[in-house]
């Protein structure tokens, strides 16, 4: 894995957690994975409020009240993974994969 062309990471962990929730295994889990990938990987977390203006996926989550993560390359989904109970594993391979993702060419 190489880090990002511009020195910052090129993938977007977007953690979308259930306002005022106390603190919680899943978030605990999502805060080791991203400190983990950190050289590819930047945290944003976000409650559902703050995406219900996002557009039809934003609004969606919005509306499920559960926990989910988003990882976002250059604004584009390139993986997503959602429920309280996610197991660490599983979170693990979905970050793993929006890392590994080839980076589209440069125009020529």
């Amino acid at each position: 894995m190489e880090q990002s062309r511009h020195g910052a990471p090129d993938v977007t962990l977007l953690y979308v957690r259930p306002e005022g929730a106390e603190e919680t295994e899943l978030d605990r889990r999502v805060g080791a994975i991203a400190e983990r990938y950190a050289p590819w990987v930047s945290l944003k977390v976000v409650s559902p409020g703050e995406l219900a203006g996002a557009g039809p996926d934003g609004g969606g989550l919005a509306a499920t009240g559960s926990p989910a993560v988003l990882l976002l390359r250059e604004g584009e989904v390139v993986g997503q993974a959602m429920g309280a109970l996610l197991p660490a594993r599983e979170l693990d391979d979905a970050v793993r994969r929006a890392v590994e993702w080839p980076a589209p060419a440069a125009a020529s």
